[in-house]
């Protein structure tokens, strides 16, 4: 676990809000591997290899992973959950996106480091009611039926969207299928489109095909990328990240 501790920036085990904070703002959302064409593998192992020794990021299925494995091993209930996104889109959309339900001293809390800049960088009591977890962002969680809903809002704008889940476990089995699905369907976002994004203390970064979005103290700050050369240095620069050779930059105008 050491390896671990260190690339989140920690000493050693913390309380579980610390832990998913410092995981959420030291290993970045991304789906590099996927645009260079190599298969998202989520054992354990793998994960491990990839994120922790490989010092990679990865989407939801990688980071969640990861973080179900590390919590499991500290002794937490860890109940892995599946959820439908909602962000941006208006029909149904079929299960593309892991969460956790963390059990932590009598508590049962959402937990999330796998949706990118606009997910919940600490832990979100499981129960209605909204928390502000950054400078002008807000999430909460409200009920409809039987299905329980993650929504944002930026400075006290309308609420998006991002989720929703029906609380009930998945099996590995499962999310293979998921993964496989989302990584590899010709029409997914993750297929024709890069993202990555990292949160910070007081915002997040993100970066969608050639637009960076950088928010910080409650401001954001738009930028154009125009190369390949550009949004390669970027990914370094903010991201700390070195993608695969192989790796195609989708087209800027998108």
């Amino acid at each position: 676990m050491q390896d671990y501790w260190k690339r989140i920036g920690l000493t050693g085990p913390a309380d579980l809000f610390t832990l998913v904070n410092a995981h959420a703002r030291h290993i970045p959302f991304e789906n590099l591997s996927i645009l260079a064409g190599q298969p998202i593998c989520i054992d354990p192992d793998s994960l491990w290899s990839k994120m922790v020794k490989g010092r990679r990021g990865g989407y939801c299925f990688e980071q969640n992973g990861l973080m179900e494995v590390v919590l499991t091993r500290l002794g937490y209930g860890v109940t892995p959950l599946a959820a439908r996104v909602r962000r941006g889109v208006t029909e149904v959309r079929p299960h593309t996106h892991k969460l956790l339900r963390v059990l932590d001293q009598g508590q049962d809390y959402l937990v999330d480091v796998g949706f990118g800049g606009e997910g919940p960088s600490r832990p979100l009591p499981w129960q209605e009611g909204t928390w502000e977890l950054q400078p002008g962002v807000t999430h909460r969680l409200v009920r409809q039926e039987d299905l329980w809903v993650l929504q944002c809002q930026h400075d006290g704008g309308l609420w998006l969207e991002l989720y929703a889940t029906d609380n009930r476990p998945r099996y590995p089995a499962d999310f293979e299928m998921y993964n496989h699905y989302t990584s590899t369907f010709p029409t997914s976002i993750f297929v024709n489109s890069m993202l990555v994004s990292l949160h910070t203390e007081r915002g997040y970064h993100i970066l969608f095909d050639g637009l960076l979005r950088q928010r910080q103290e409650g401001r954001t700050k738009l930028r154009r990328l125009h190369s390949d050369l550009e949004i390669r240095a970027v990914l370094d620069e903010v991201f700390h990240l070195q993608p695969p050779p192989t790796m195609r930059c989708p087209r800027q105008e998108r």
